[in-house]
């Protein structure tokens, strides 16, 4: 159990932070008998009106070559202003970011990196589920994992506060778990790795009676890197983990 919640959560806590997520409309078995169900009752209403539909045929027709015409432009303003939205995000964000005063150096740095290294504890090794993910030598009897992932980079992961941090990852906890999980957020620092502006931040939860701990590093390069260290209350791997943080650097 703590296996399958520690995966989770490392998951979960990488995607708020990372502003990624989405969702997909799933039908139940029940839904798709009511679909089926009321296509049989259309069907027969259709039946039994099958004169007057007839005799409307034209009229409906230009009814529903309208409708379509509403529908692609309405398909079409949508698709176009998704793309305007796309284009505009990291212009709309570096604005933000002057408004308010906050750190561009962001955007200063055009230097490639090709990655993040960090040294591991001794007493963790690569995970054979997951790429990216490392685990202790007695997993899962103790959950310990860190996370280490590479993303493109994201000029508005630079406004992220800690109260959009605690808001966003209660909401995707709720979403994953459909209930409330209180985040505590114990340290939010502002720091720079290596040059680049970067986040440190240590917070608290519990689900189904598990206690978890998350040190959380996100670097704000021409990439963004995010190594997540966790551990359940079982176990205070705290002074590993801050001497594995000192370690990152980033490679070019």
């Amino acid at each position: 159990m703590k296996k399958a919640i520690s995966l989770l959560l490392v998951l979960v806590m990488v995607g708020m932070i990372t502003g990624c997520g989405g969702s997909e409309a799933v039908h139940t078995s029940a839904e798709a008998q009511e679909e089926e169900n009321i296509t049989e009752s259309d069907t027969g209403e259709e039946n039994a009106e099958g004169g007057k539909a007839e005799e409307n045929a034209g009229e409906e027709s230009t009814g529903e070559d309208a409708q379509t015409d509403v529908n692609e432009e309405k398909t079409n303003a949508t698709v176009a202003q998704v793309e305007i939205d796309e284009e505009t995000k990291n212009e709309l964000a570096i604005e933000l970011l002057k408004e308010q005063e906050m750190d561009t150096s962001v955007l200063e740095n055009t230097r490639a990196t090709k990655g993040c290294t960090f040294t591991l504890p001794d007493t963790f090794e690569e995970s054979e589920d997951m790429p990216g993910m490392y685990v202790t030598k007695r997993y899962p009897i103790d959950a310990s994992t860190i996370y280490y992932v590479a993303l493109d980079q994201d000029v508005a992961l630079q406004l992220m506060t800690e109260e959009t941090f605690k808001e966003q990852a209660e909401s995707d906890f709720r979403q994953a778990y459909n209930e409330d999980i209180e985040v505590v957020i114990d340290s939010f620092e502002r720091i720079r790795i290596d040059g680049y502006p970067a986040f440190r931040i240590l917070c608290h939860y519990e689900v189904n009676g598990i206690e978890i701990t998350q040190l959380e590093y996100a670097i704000n390069a021409d990439k963004s890197y995010v190594i997540t260290y966790s551990q359940t209350g079982d176990y205070d791997r705290m002074e590993e983990y801050e001497a594995s943080a000192e370690t990152i650097r980033l490679e070019y």
